[in-house]
């Protein structure tokens, strides 16, 4: 018997996931010594300074595990949102949130509706767990449709996600169709809503998905720390959920899964708040440059809620390529007729602004 024997097979047709390029690659090939990585939605700004003298002053107790239960922080997370303690789960990054959900609840042949395009963790837990995909386009705004979720609602539906903002277009739905879809989804199925990107929002209709969790309404509200607080290479994502929910969870996640650093970290970064708000405010203002400049070159876009804004062009990839060459590096979607451009610092979003006008001068129309 061969190793591809014992494998199992379901395996073959999944993909893994693809990282974006690395500075230090467009630095190669582009010759320029300034590259900025605007592909993968991370912080411009490092770690809040109480964040970054904590994790200095634990790493001589690197000898020892972490605490298991995630401990401190869970408690600091319950007493910010008002969630109580035994409704909310800390975990590596909020991939792994998503995935530990998914095996909580999916059985082979249960039904997933997700929005599509859409964060690609979706239909990889999909695939994960043998359950059938459903995926549903993006309304007008390119914000989940809901009402067409609904209309995909069957006896197998097991579980939805929805990403509020969505990413990539960083368009979001509504408080009142919130309402509306919340009010209408069966309790047979799970609702697991994505707000990775819900720090940087500035649009007052926007729902906190918060308010529809009751404990015991199947809901599921996923967040992380990789965005808005910078914690991205620790890897420290969050949810609240159904006691019943949480406690499955805590069954099938790994021991010790979120390190010492990262729940140090996480815990100091939510004493912050007048930097976060500082980020979105200035995270608001680089979007509205870039809106002008694309405006000026006559670029389609999405005008986004989250710290991306995405770009519909029929050339994505001499868009892409253009510019590679000019130092930037944003995110593609293959063929498909889009690209995505994280926001920076201010001084990012003046070296962004010339490489488009850059490759703006080479190519003509996007």
């Amino acid at each position: 018997m061969s190793l591809e024997d014992i494998i199992r097979p379901d395996l073959e047709p999944l993909v893994p996931y693809a990282p974006g390029l690395r500075a230090s690659q467009v630095r190669e090939r582009s010759g320029r010594d300034v590259i900025l990585k605007l592909s993968s939605n991370e912080h411009p700004c490092g770690p809040v300074p109480a964040a970054i003298t904590a994790m200095e002053a634990v790493l001589h107790r690197m000898n020892r595990y972490p605490d298991g239960a995630a401990s401190a922080l869970r408690w600091k997370l319950s007493e910010k949102h008002g969630v109580p303690l035994e409704q909310v789960v800390v975990t590596n990054g909020s991939n792994e949130l998503l995935r530990l959900v998914a095996q909580a609840v999916l059985r082979p042949g249960d039904e997933v509706i997700y929005p599509w395009p859409s964060f690609i963790v979706y239909p990889m837990v999909v695939n994960i767990f043998g359950a059938t995909h459903v995926k549903v386009g993006l309304d007008g705004g390119d914000a989940c449709h809901l009402d067409d979720m609904l209309a995909a609602l069957t006896e197998r539906t097991r579980l939805i996600f929805l990403c509020n903002p969505n990413n990539p277009t960083g368009a979001i739905y509504d408080r009142k169709a919130f309402a509306r879809f919340m009010d209408a989804v069966p309790a047979h199925v799970l609702v697991v809503v994505d707000e990775a990107y819900f720090e940087f929002v500035t649009d007052e209709r926007y729902p906190d998905g918060l308010a529809w969790l009751d404990g015991e309404r199947p809901v599921v509200v996923a967040r992380t720390f990789s965005k808005i607080y910078s914690l991205a290479g620790l890897r420290v994502g969050y949810g609240f959920m159904p006691e019943a929910l949480a406690k499955a969870i805590d069954k099938l996640r790994e021991p010790f899964n979120v390190n010492t650093v990262a729940q140090i970290a996480a815990y100091y970064s939510l004493d912050d708040e007048a930097e976060v708000r500082r980020r979105r405010a200035e995270n608001q203002e680089q979007k509205v440059y870039l809106y002008s400049c694309f405006d000026r070159l006559g670029v389609s876009y999405v005008r986004s809620e989250a710290n991306f804004v995405y770009l519909k062009t029929e050339r994505p990839v001499e868009v892409f390529q253009g510019l590679l060459e000019e130092g930037v590096i944003v995110r593609d979607f293959g063929n498909a007729p889009a690209l995505r451009v994280g926001i920076g610092t201010p001084e990012d979003t003046a070296l962004t602004i010339a490489a488009f006008e850059a490759v703006a001068a080479r190519l003509g129309a996007f």
